[in-house]
């Protein structure tokens, strides 16, 4: 009985706790109804060159919001804009606008969002839409969709004119991120082919056009299709942790090709449901996992990668397909971490369906040590060796790169004239070589050496002094050497309201002079307010039938937190 009296009391004492929180967070939700937060950055950027064409608009402007408001402590909605003078009609828009509102586990996304899903379906790419994401505890569900690629013009020579992209993506999944999961992911891209002109298909018109006045269509529309399956497993307190993701992908890369049979292709019927069999339509598959072990001051990671050759998800910033990769690495912590160990090993190869002529393999390993025997004492070496070669049986398609490099450095705490000092020394050395007989390559190897001391001035105050040699030998040809002399400085008065900081470097490369400054002051205003001011010149000395030119920027940038 006493036991169960123990228990009820308890609980009774857990109920009156919540109960008291839950009564502080209504009266403030009372008190404070509506709560706003986020930023709000303008820049202004002034450019000047001479001797060159202009790189940079001679003057642009950027403003950027993202205010977050909460409504009676519990309703959120984030609002993302930004304006910007660098988008037209050659290039994708950088302008943006984007409302996140949130309840609870609900979150809305309205229109210029990224909300990435898995590293081979959808990651890095933004969309104009909309989108929603629900996260009731174990269970996770998204979508999203709209544009994620506006039409943009082709350029003088016809070439490289995008056309006007849609994205609809789904994910379902069970678990929690943070520990075991399991994800199904789908996503859905097609090109608008009337976003841009079509090209002129009459063989009688063309022969009639000189062949450099002829349109090019060097642009076709694109239709995708992917489904992916990801999960995670999570054991012994995350100690071990196994990741994996399964991935299939359809791409039809002329949406104008005829129409295919989709009963004479495998699983043609099922994929036929949610996306049109055409003649250029292809299909491939992409999987890996990765495993870590943690154990005391030790851990193990490896890894498998296979990315098919026709593997393309249009839901990806960019994709590398072709490729098959291993990794296996670890560290460890000796004499109670004063020394680590660390190493890696990988190798990729492409040719995955045997069809090239030859296999190209790259196999890279890095270990590298950190030793501090002392407080004030520490020292890093690191030794790397990657080589890049294919099996071709003709000397005149060989690939035989090889690269070796060992880095050191040392950093050493002692007292400068009294003043606090920081000292650092370090050296490396890479060889780069290519063995092919037909066309061989001179024997490459660069050292750099430098050497700099930060010593703190008072409290606020610090300033580092550096220099650094460069010397390239190239085998057959005189040894390249290339200075570098800097200085920075930095500091912050006024209470630390005011930050200022100053470069200046000068370096002398390839018989070259190239001067270096920059300066930064930073203000902190009331109202959570703060003004940066920027500068930046460079100035290039003429190298042979090169000319000097200099260019400065001068940038201004007003922020507030809200």
């Amino acid at each position: 009985m006493s036991a169960r009296r123990g228990a009820v009391m308890a609980a009774i004492l857990v109920g009156a706790a919540a109960a008291r929180a839950g009564a502080q967070d209504v009266v403030q939700a009372i008190s404070h109804p509506l709560q706003v937060g986020g930023q709000m950055v303008t820049t202004g950027q002034l450019y000047a060159a001479s001797g060159i064409a202009a790189r940079w608009p001679g003057a642009s402007y950027s403003i950027e919001l993202t205010p977050q408001l909460t409504l009676l402590n519990d309703v959120s909605a984030g609002l993302d804009i930004l304006v910007s003078s660098q988008g037209n009609q050659v290039r994708q828009s950088l302008n943006q606008f984007g409302l996140n509102p949130s309840w609870r586990w609900i979150t809305l996304h309205l229109g210029d969002f990224s909300d990435d899903y898995s590293e081979n379906t959808l990651q890095g790419t933004r969309v104009r839409g909309f989108g929603l994401d629900l996260k009731p505890g174990w269970f996770r569900f998204s979508f999203q969709g709209g544009q994620s690629q506006r039409a943009v013009l082709a350029g003088a020579d016809g070439g490289g004119a995008t056309f006007a992209q849609h994205l609809y993506a789904g994910m379902i999944g069970i678990g929690h991120e943070e520990s075991s999961f399991l994800s199904l992911t789908v996503v859905k891209a097609k090109d608008d082919p009337n976003s841009l002109t079509p090209a002129v298909t009459d063989t009688i018109l063309l022969d009639t056009i000189p062949t450099a006045l002829r349109p090019q269509a060097q642009t076709r529309p694109e239709e995708n299709l992917v489904v992916g399956l990801s999960g995670q497993l999570s054991l012994f307190q995350n100690r071990l942790v196994v990741k994996g993701e399964g991935d299939g992908a359809v791409l039809t890369s002329d949406l104008s090709s005829p129409l295919a049979n989709p009963g004479a292709v495998k699983l043609g019927r099922l994929i036929g449901d949610f996306m049109p069999l055409r003649l250029s339509t292809s299909g491939d598959f992409a999987y890996k996992v990765d495993g870590s072990w943690s154990f005391g001051t030790a851990a193990l990671r490896a890894g498998y990668q296979y990315v098919g050759a026709g593997y393309t998800s249009l839901g990806l910033a960019y994709v590398i397909n072709d490729r098959e990769a291993y990794t296996v690495g670890g560290n460890v912590g000796l004499l109670q971490n004063r020394l680590v160990l660390t190493g890696q090993l990988q190798h990729q190869n492409d040719n995955l369906l045997h069809q090239k002529v030859a296999t190209t393999n790259q196999d890279a390993a890095l270990l590298s040590a950190a030793v501090r025997p002392t407080q004030t004492v520490s020292l890093t070496l690191s030794a790397m060796s990657t080589v890049v070669a294919n099996d071709a049986a003709s000397d005149t398609f060989a690939v035989n790169d090889r690269t070796v490099g060992v880095n050191s450095s040392v950093a050493l705490q002692q007292r400068f004239f009294g003043l606090p000092a920081v000292y650092s020394l370090s050296y490396g050395v890479q060889r780069t070589s290519d063995v092919n007989v037909v066309t061989p390559v001179p024997r490459i190897e660069v050292q750099n050496a430098s050497a700099a001391i930060q010593v703190t001035l008072g409290k606020a105050i610090t300033v580092a002094p550096s220099v650094s040699l460069s010397a390239t030998q190239t085998q057959g040809a005189a040894t390249q050497e290339n200075v570098f002399v800097g200085f920075r400085g930095q500091g912050r008065f006024l209470g630390g309201r005011l930050g200022a900081s100053f470069d200046a470097s000068q370096t002398f490369a390839n018989s070259r002079a190239v001067l270096g400054i920059t300066s930064q002051v930073t203000y902190a205003l009331p109202w959570a307010s703060q003004v940066t001011f920027q500068t930046r010149y460079s100035h290039y000395d003429a190298l042979g039938a090169t000319p000097a030119f200099r260019e400065s920027f001068a940038t201004l940038t007003v922020s507030r937190s809200l």
